[in-house]
C-alpha cells in the first residue's frame, strides 16, 4: 500500500467515527463549555462576595470612628454571618476590642459560629479557641475551659503551649494550685523533649 491509500483510509475512519457519534461529541463539547462557564461565574462571584464583605469591614470601621456603634455593630455582625474564613474571625475581634456587643452569650454565640467555618485551618481554629477561652475566662466554668483546650493540649498544635499557660493561669486565678501545677508540670515534660 502506498502512504497516500493509508492516509486516505485513516481519514474515513475518522470521518465515519466522527459522523456516528456527532451529536455526543457536539453534547460533550457544549457540556465542558458550560462547565467552564459555570466555574468562571463562581469565581466572579466569590470575588465580589470578597470584595464586598471587604468594603463592609471598611465601613464599620469608618463608622465606628464616627461614633456610629450600632451600625458598626449591625455591619460586624453581618460579616460574621457571611462565615468567611478571614473577615468573621476579624469581625469578632474588633465586637469584642470595642467592647460592641454588652451580652457574653451572644458572642459566645458568634465564636462557635466562627469555630464551624469549614475553611479555617486547623492552627487559626486552635487560636480562636483559646481567644474564646480567654474571653471565657471570668464569665466560662471550669468544665467549659477544659473541654475547649483539651484537644489543643494533646496536639501537636503551635497553640499547645499557650492553652497549657491558660489553663494554669486559669487554675492559678482560682486558688487551684494543684490543678495548676499538674499543667505547669506538663508544660515542662512537653520543653524537655
Amino acid at each position: 500500500m502506498t502512504e497516500e491509500t493509508i492516509n486516505n483510509s485513516f481519514q474515513n475512519k475518522i470521518s465515519i467515527i466522527l459522523k456516528k457519534n456527532f451529536k455526543r461529541i457536539i453534547f460533550f463539547i457544549i457540556i465542558l463549555i458550560l462547565i467552564l462557564f459555570s466555574y468562571f461565574f463562581y469565581k466572579d462571584v466569590q470575588n465580589k462576595n470578597e470584595i464586598k464583605i471587604s468594603q463592609n469591614f471598611t465601613k464599620a470601621s469608618i463608622q465606628l470612628k464616627e461614633n456610629k456603634k450600632s451600625e458598626a455593630k449591625q455591619l460586624l455582625e453581618n460579616i460574621i454571618n457571611e462565615d468567611h474564613r478571614f473577615y468573621s474571625p476579624l469581625a469578632l475581634y474588633f465586637i469584642i476590642d470595642n467592647s460592641l456587643e454588652a451580652d457574653p452569650l451572644k458572642v459566645i454565640n458568634f465564636f462557635d459560629r466562627i469555630l464551624a467555618i469549614n475553611s479555617i485551618d486547623e492552627e487559626n481554629l486552635n487560636l480562636i479557641k483559646i481567644k474564646k477561652v480567654i474571653f471565657l475566662f471570668n464569665t466560662g466554668d471550669e468544665k467549659t475551659i477544659i473541654k475547649i483546650l483539651n484537644p489543643i493540649i494533646n496536639s501537636d498544635s503551635v497553640w499547645r503551649n499557650m492553652a497549657i499557660n491558660l489553663i494554669s493561669d486559669y487554675f492559678l486565678s482560682k486558688d487551684q494550685k494543684t490543678k495548676a501545677n499538674e499543667y505547669i508540670q506538663l508544660l515542662s515534660n512537653k520543653i524537655k523533649k
